[in-house]
């Protein structure tokens, strides 16, 4: 169990401080990102007018208002995606899009991959990133291997971060609650001359609840799991003259989580309420970016490169009375990015996108597992691979009614067989009657990860040993929607109907000593959403997904992917300085494991998350927030035998200057 200390103290006092360490006073040349463009989902960013697969942006708009502190809580509002934590804030999380495996959506920041080599499934891990320094996040769902290559199956999700402009701003908020939580995070921004920089500091702590279930609790006391996280990053942009910028990113995360990994005594009986059992994880990524416009802009020549370091070390240590296992692994990997992209419009009305890009991955893997005082295990694995790829994609803009997208790519990994994958993506817009036609198919591929290869470890049915003959996963998959709106736009209606195959996923065996290649399986369903804007001080959007799977094969798609899932977010300005929100998910699960062994599957009941959030202005410097987290206070395991917490109520205040 986490507690309060003087370092949490210390970081409040800095974070508090630290908005007056930065002095400029000189009008900054930047890039801001419009409410129009949408980033992700092209070789170049686009109109949204002209974007011709299903997106989702979340504006840093939408993320003060509905006070989303984590990727995870702004994520849970996106329509066909299902996220699953097992356990407290910053414990693992998944990501289920539009029925696809939890590995098989691309996690970008600024557009650089963030999966996990050493990881069991090589999936990014999202769990701790916090939102105080993002500007936005882009989701595009459907297959996108050809813009991204490997592991763009299920869509892609873009986290876009803040840029400084203009003089010196400073931000500064802390927030306190239920659960023993306490949060803080603050920033500076702006610009001088040519030059503009963005620096931001958080850190969140709470007690957090018992993550274990008293029905498999057995004769363990409640105990609480909780989390800490501290998040530090800077952006800083620089132009070179009338043609060319460049920016560079860094940002550092240490993050520790109560896990309550599973255990046993010495009579084999099982615990499962494991209170010396944490993950503690830092991640370091650098980025940069050089890009330039020539020819009167017709030639936007674009390099990009990128720096990820991550380690995670799982500890355990036997339990007075409870389970006697203990383990220490350590887990560690490194990527290297490199791309070179270019845009060239051929004509006003065609522009043609070509790139290459390089990336360099490896991971270890060191450590040990002691079931009991005879049986101890020892861990070490490590490896590592070099890809490289070329792409070309074409963008057609017929009278701004007809809109064409074309991508293909060509990845080229050491040690497995070169892949093509592509994407095509016609639109029409009628603008007379404001309707809007999609389409796109397209397909996907990824990977196996490194540790699905090479790695090894221990479990509970004993050690896991990689498979180095395993396929790389396929798909092919398309989508189809209509978009109508009413009332100048002010009510917008939509259906979007998707299928994907995906042949050869990768699961864990049965026994849980390797991976290895399943029969594959159709995911398909409806997204359906209805929003309205019809006052000036009131918006609100209800989403309905419909996801049906058909495998013939138990594993690749078992658990985790709800039938049916409604979601509502809606805003309400009552008065000038008065902000209400609110987010309502009602989910339907359809198949889980149970976590304690006993039966093959089982169907969780539906549940209903109410969460709302308001906000006060009391000056032009001074904000009062409060929300509430779980309003109903549900009882319910978005992974089975892993309680989320119930109802949390927080208040604070922020402060701008």
């Amino acid at each position: 169990m986490l507690k309060f200390d003087r370092r949490s103290i210390a970081f409040l006092a800095v974070a508090a401080s630290a908005t007056t360490a930065f002095a400029a006073s000189a009008h900054a040349e930047t890039d801001r990102i419009s409410d129009g463009i949408l980033i992700t989902g092209n070789l170049e960013p686009l109109p949204t007018k002209e974007v011709t697969s299903s997106y989702t942006i979340i504006t840093a708009k939408d993320i003060e208002e509905h006070q989303y502190l984590r990727l995870t809580d702004a994520l849970k509002t996106v329509p066909g995606l299902n996220v699953v934590q097992s356990g407290p804030h910053g414990a693992q999380t998944s990501i289920f899009m539009r029925g696809s495996n939890s590995n098989q959506t691309l996690v970008m920041m600024n557009g650089l991959p963030l999966e996990d080599p050493s990881s069991p499934s090589g999936a990014a891990s999202i769990s701790n990133i916090s939102l105080g320094d993002v500007e936005r996040i882009e989701v595009v769902r459907g297959p996108q291997s050809g813009v991204y290559g490997s592991q763009a199956i299920g869509g892609v999700i873009n986290i876009i971060t803040k840029s400084g402009t203009g003089a010196l701003s400073t931000h500064a908020s802390i927030e306190g609650g239920t659960l023993g939580t306490l949060n803080a995070n603050g920033s500076v921004s702006g610009g001088f001359g040519s030059t503009n920089y963005y620096f931001a500091a958080s850190h969140e702590r709470t007690d957090g609840s018992d993550i274990t279930p008293a029905r498999i609790r057995g004769t363990q006391p409640e105990e609480k799991d909780g989390n800490e996280t501290t998040s530090i990053s800077g952006n800083i942009g620089q132009r070179f003259g009338e043609n060319v910028k460049g920016s560079i990113f860094a940002q550092f995360v240490d993050s520790s989580v109560d896990t309550d990994e599973d255990g046993s005594n010495a009579s084999f009986t099982p615990f499962y309420d494991n209170p010396n059992s944490t993950y503690d994880q830092q991640k370091l990524l650098i980025s940069g970016k050089l890009s330039g416009k020539f020819f009167g802009g017709k030639w936007r020549p674009t390099l990009t490169g990128g720096y990820l370091h991550q380690q995670g070390q799982n500890k355990d240590q036997p339990d007075a009375g409870g389970s006697i296992y203990s383990n220490d692994v350590t887990f560690t990997s490194e990527t290297l990015n490199a791309a070179f992209d270019n845009s060239y419009d051929l004509l006003d009305w065609n522009t043609l996108s070509f790139g290459t890009t390089y990336r360099h991955e490896k991971y270890e893997a060191h450590g040990f597992r002691d079931f009991g005082p005879t049986y101890r295990i020892n861990e070490q694995s490590k490896a590592d691979r070099d890809q490289f790829a070329v792409y070309a994609g074409e963008h057609l803009n017929f009278a701004d009614q007809l809109f064409l997208n074309l991508n293909l790519r060509y990845d080229m990994p050491v040690d497995y067989d070169n892949h093509f994958s592509f994407t095509i993506a016609p639109a029409y817009y009628l603008p007379d009657s404001d309707t809007r036609f999609t389409a796109s198919y397209g397909t996907g591929f990824k990977t196996p990860s490194l540790y699905q290869l090479h790695g090894f470890s221990t479990n509970s049915f004993g050690v896991f040993r990689g498979n180095p003959n395993l396929k790389p996963e396929k798909s092919r998959g398309w989508e189809t929607g209509i978009e109508q709106g009413f009332f100048d736009h002010a009510l917008v209606t939509g259906v979007t109907w998707f299928q994907t195959q995906i042949d050869d996923p990768i699961v864990t065996n049965s026994a849980g000593t390797t991976t290895q290649n399943d029969p594959g399986f159709t995911a398909k369903g409806i997204e359906a959403f209805v929003s309205f804007d019809v006052m000036q001080n009131v918006s609100a959007r209800i989403d309905y997904t419909y996801t049906l799977l058909k495998t013939d094969s138990f594993q690749a798609a078992f658990s985790r992917r709800p039938r049916h899932q409604i979601g509502l977010t809606a805003d309400w300005q009552p008065m000038e300085g008065t902000s209400l929100a609110t987010d309502i998910q009602w989910i339907d699960p359809y198949r889980d494991i149970p976590r304690d062994g006993f039966g093959y599957y089982l169907n969780p009941t539906p549940y209903t998350i109410v969460n709302i959030s308001g906000s006060q202005k009391l000056t032009d410097n001074v904000t009062l927030t409060a929300r509430v987290n779980n309003l109903l206070d549900q009882k319910y395991e978005p992974a089975n035998g892993f309680q989320a917490p119930g109802i949390e109520a927080l208040a604070g205040v922020t402060v701008s200057f």
